[in-house]
């Protein structure tokens, strides 16, 4: 019988041995295209050759160290970024690839972005080459100690000086100081700075100012600037996320970011053609969220089906004597694949969003504003809906590693803590599901009014509320479990779902509700229309990618076969856990939600063989992930056993020649000498 050891490795080949697919055809998913792929892996292995950016004794790191150790990160980052003319895309994936929010991050993945799309021609001719070349060194400023995404609650005020032709920045109040501002505690020497333009005495909204912060010369902080780091978090550790307060601060107007609006020099105002133009920065973000969700659960899903995989517990094979792998018992199973089928889900969606974004830019130019609801309303609900299913996913994902996955060296904790601040930022998860409810909710009322009226793919089943009579009757058309499996039924399903909360929202705001009293309706009807949109894009992307030939070869039909039981899972363990919302109105019977939790167990059972399969698929490294359980030779208890020795208590310094902890002497031997007193107890008390 093979130790434990080899039994891994044995159990992980046999594991790709009985794979129906080959993974490498599906990883090019995940990178966005062939082409993009190979480009993405070069730029990997430029950074596996380059010492700066190894990370194996990462885990053993304080927050301070982790800051110094990412300074000469950042410097080195930027000589290859120049060197190798990276793209904005290839910097983004180096950045991804470090695997470490670097100090600088913000300056690319914020403030260029910001200044890109808001600064005029004119303006992005002066600062633009400064800025690409870290002579300015950016961030982004919009929240404060008071407000966030919130902008017409910011305090800074930036008010206009009509005789010196300036702009005077001011923190007001202590809740108007800009707080969890990456790259600004100790990096950035300028600031794009939302804050509210105020002209005679007239408050116009917020806007953006490019404001200088720290000398060029020496870094110091200018006059009237006070910046901090903020201190300790919970993620994003070598980031140095600040605080700063402005006190009179004078810039010029032509600091204001002026392609959308304008104030001229005897302080005329001319206002955007859109109000929203305002967010597109946080829009941005949003968008890129997605994506980071659906490689984050990725990630998470390729450590735990791994681990599963070589780990035996439990039941024991009388004829091997073997334990139990652990991922062949159903409540682990049910715990990790729907992970899998959500990663899968998400890229599709955000690819989706990436595209319908795209087009927004290029129309935007043209003076086109006519996407811009959708685009800003889409990535809300989608954000807010896929960063939590990574947040919650990725932590059930830990909790099957078992007591392992309670130690960094599991590879998920690190990267873990850093993305629980996606549920927050650019726009908290439960409030964004308000603004795309108060879109349906519009939507909705606009067709009641004109039921010819124009929408949007996603938005069009609303159409169906117009015959208020007809809508009601409806229900499922599965007469069986296997016509379930119909995608056509069960987009229906996910539309009348999302159809009828619009209708319950409808209704109470009628009889007099006020709206921040319909939270938990606006939660409900957000999800409902995000989960339709990502079934109906996961479908779409499948038959575009996979489905493509009339006469398919058997390794097509065998790859097909593989991502549709992947779907399958994603669409029917998504109606189990929303099961109660489709029975509510009878549109389901209670046999036919028999048949979807009979389907979420057999979808488990046909995922199953190609759980290792899809877990390389997503083609991450091992450097990258950086996980003892995850690694892909399946050797989990020796790499962790291998990782112990990059302990810092483990080495010199902390322990001496014969294996003696650093202050044994002054510390431990009175105690094990009983050098320090008996125990005394108290009068009336039992002894220890």
């Amino acid at each position: 019988m093979p130790s434990v050891e080899n039994q891994q490795q044995l159990d992980i080949a046999a594991e790709r041995a009985k794979c129906t697919f080959d993974p490498s055809q599906l990883t090019a998913l995940f990178y966005g295209g062939e082409e993009k792929m190979q480009r993405f892996k070069a730029i990997e292995a430029m950074v596996d050759r380059e010492p700066v950016f190894d990370r194996t004794d990462r885990y053993f790191l304080g927050r301070t160290e982790r800051f110094k150790r990412a300074l000469p990160m950042v410097k080195r980052y930027v000589e290859l970024r120049n060197e190798h003319g990276l793209t904005p895309e290839e910097a983004a994936h180096f950045k991804v690839y470090i695997d470490d929010y670097i100090p600088v991050h913000l300056h690319e993945s914020m403030f260029l972005p910001v200044l890109r799309s808001q600064a005029s021609d004119e303006q992005l001719k002066v600062w633009g080459p400064h800025a690409e070349n870290y002579h300015y060194i950016g961030c982004y400023a919009q929240t404060e100690l008071g407000h966030g995404s919130a902008l017409s609650r910011l305090e800074t005020t930036a008010t206009l000086d009509l005789i010196t032709d300036q702009w005077v920045i001011n923190s007001p109040t202590q809740s108007s100081a800009k707080f969890w501002i990456g790259t600004l505690g100790k990096m950035a020497n300028h600031a794009v700075v939302q804050a509210k333009l105020i002209i005679n005495g007239k408050d116009y909204g917020s806007h953006p100012f490019l404001v200088p912060l720290r000398s060029l010369k020496d870094h110091t902080p200018l006059p009237g600037v006070v910046i901090k780091d903020q201190g300790p978090k919970q993620g994003a550790i070598s980031m140095d996320n600040g605080y700063a307060r402005f006190n009179h601060v004078r810039i010029p107007r032509t600091n204001m970011l002026m392609r959308f609006s304008q104030v001229s020099a005897d302080g005329v105002y001319s206002k955007p053609i859109h109000p929203k133009l305002a967010y597109g920065g946080m829009t941005a973000v949003r968008t890129t969220l997605i994506n980071h969700s659906a490689l984050s659960m990725a990630r998470a899903v390729t450590i735990a089906t791994r681990y599963s995989a070589v780990r035996r517990q439990g039941n024991v094979d009388l004829k091997t004597d073997l334990e139990t792998q652990v991922l062949d018992y159903p409540a682990v199973q049910y715990r990790i694949l729907p992970l899998l089928s959500h990663a899968f889900a998400t890229i599709f969606s955000g690819y989706w969003m990436n595209d319908m974004y795209a087009q927004y830019n290029a129309d935007i130019t043209k003076g086109d504003t006519s996407l811009l609801k959708d685009v800003h309303v889409y990535s809300s609900g989608l954000k807010s809906y896929c960063t939590k299913l990574a947040a919650d996913g990725i932590e059930e994902a830990r909790r099957c590693l078992g007591g392992h996955g309670f130690s960094l060296f599991s590879g998920m904790i690190d990267f873990h803590r850093q993305f629980l601040a996606t549920v927050t930022y650019e726009g908290e998860n439960v409030l964004l599901t308000q603004q795309v409810s108060r879109y349906l909710l519009k939507l909705y009322k606009d067709v009641v009014r004109k039921p010819a009226m124009h929408l949007s793919a996603p938005s069009r089943y609303i159409v169906s509320l117009v015959d208020h009579g007809r809508f009601v009757q409806q229900r499922c058309a599965a007469r069986s479990m296997a016509e379930l499996y119909n995608p056509e039924i069960i987009l229906k399903a996910f539309q009348h779902r999302a159809a009828r909360l619009i209708i319950e929202l409808a209704q109470a705001e009628k009889q007099g509700a006020q709206w921040s009293d319909l939270n938990l309706e606006c939660m409900r009807l957000s999800k409902a229309h995000v989960q339709y949109i990502m079934i109906e894009n996961f479908h779409n992307g499948l038959e575009k990618r996979y489905n493509t030939s009339s006469n398919p070869t058997s390794t097509q039909e065998n790859l097909l076969e593989a991502v549709r039981s992947v779907y399958n899972l994603h669409v029917f363990y998504t109606l189990e856990t929303e099961l109660a919302e489709f029975l509510e109105d009878g549109y389901f019977s209670p046999e036919q939600a028999s048949w979807c939790r009979q389907a979420v167990k057999d979808s488990l059972k046909a995922v199953r063989p190609n759980a290792v399969g899809f877990a390389d698929c997503f083609g991450f490294t091992d450097k990258f992930l950086n996980s003892a359980l995850g690694s892909y030779d399946g050797r989990a208890y020796e790499r962790m056993a291998e990782m112990t020795e990059h302990e810092p208590l483990n080495q010199a310094g902390m322990t001496d020649e014969r294996g003696v902890v650093w202050g044994y002497e002054e510390f431990l031997r009175p105690l094990i000498f009983g050098e320090v007193g008996a125990f005394k107890a108290r009068k009336g008390e039992s002894k220890l």
